[in-house]
């Protein structure tokens, strides 16, 4: 399903794509462009589909090849990078569906794109504008969020969250581990990464195998996070840290641009003068 938004943005809406797109001209949205580029990412999933099957295995593929879609050759070339052995492929599909819609829009006359496929974004403004974007890293009633100001300057382009709650399993107990990289789908995989590894053991963690949850799942054999209950403040210090260390290292690397890890209301970040705002919604 392709809809039209109350504010001009494209939603798609197909299995596991849940996308916004937001492309703008000179400042006006311009959802004849959004309609192409949900017509194309569908395409995109179609082509994908014959993959699948292959997918759910650990790391059935590792190297691109002009034959496959675009959309699973930036899927390997993304958790490859990344470097996490228990990552499979599938671990950067949805970064990876928001770079190719980003980098459609663009083709196709956009200015300003700003892609959300699920929390896991892809933007890029060509007239090097500043952009805002909001991530939610709490889960109490008490509902906050992230503020980030992306500039043209910083070379980001993707932004992506893990964490208890998402979309997809975790391992570790973050509320929130955020990636920012150049491109969405090397976001996606190091999000998981980093989220995976914000980690302790617990009584109050409930923990089980994945396919206990999800029968198809592609990460068979590994324990997911199903629920934190009330642990030490110092555990969850010690988790974030656990968490930072890979993040630093992906820095150091170049490899991610920046990371932001959350558990609740405390919060790390990698570089420690990363610009962010944290606000109540």
């Amino acid at each position: 399903m392709i809809e039209m938004l109350q504010d001009n943005r494209v939603f798609v809406n197909h299995g596991p794509i849940q996308m916004v797109i937001d492309v703008s001209i000179e400042g006006k949205r311009v959802p004849e462009i959004g309609f192409k580029v949900g017509e194309y990412i569908l395409d995109q999933f179609d082509k994908l589909v014959h993959y699948i099957p292959d997918l759910k295995k650990m790391r059935a593929y590792r190297n691109i090849n002009n034959e496959f879609p675009k959309v699973l050759n930036k899927m390997i070339a993304a958790v490859e990078k990344c470097g996490y052995e228990e990552l499979n492929t599938l671990g950067a599909v949805a970064g990876s569906f928001s770079d190719v819609a980003l980098e459609k829009a663009i083709e196709l006359g956009g200015t300003r794109v700003i892609i959300n496929n699920g929390g896991d974004i892809a933007l890029k403004d060509l007239k090097g504008k500043p952009i805002k974007v909001g991530i939610p890293y709490t889960k109490s009633n008490e509902k906050r969020q992230l503020v980030l100001t992306i500039t043209e300057e910083q070379g980001i382009h993707g932004i992506c969250t893990s964490g208890i709650g998402g979309r997809s399993f975790t391992k570790g107990i973050a509320t929130a581990a955020v990636a920012l990289a150049s491109n969405a789908a090397t976001a996606d995989a190091c999000a998981t990464y980093i989220g995976n590894m914000t980690n302790v053991e617990d009584e109050n963690i409930i923990r089980c195998l994945a396919e206990e949850i999800d029968s198809g799942t592609d990460i068979k054999g590994q324990l997911i996070t199903l629920k934190v209950g009330k642990i030490r403040q110092e555990k969850k210090y010690k988790a974030l840290l656990n968490g930072l260390k890979i993040a630093e290292d992906l820095y150091n690397n170049e490899i991610i641009k920046a990371a932001i890890l959350c558990i609740d209301e405390t919060i790390v970040k990698c570089p420690e003068d990363l610009s962010v705002e944290s606000i109540h919604l």
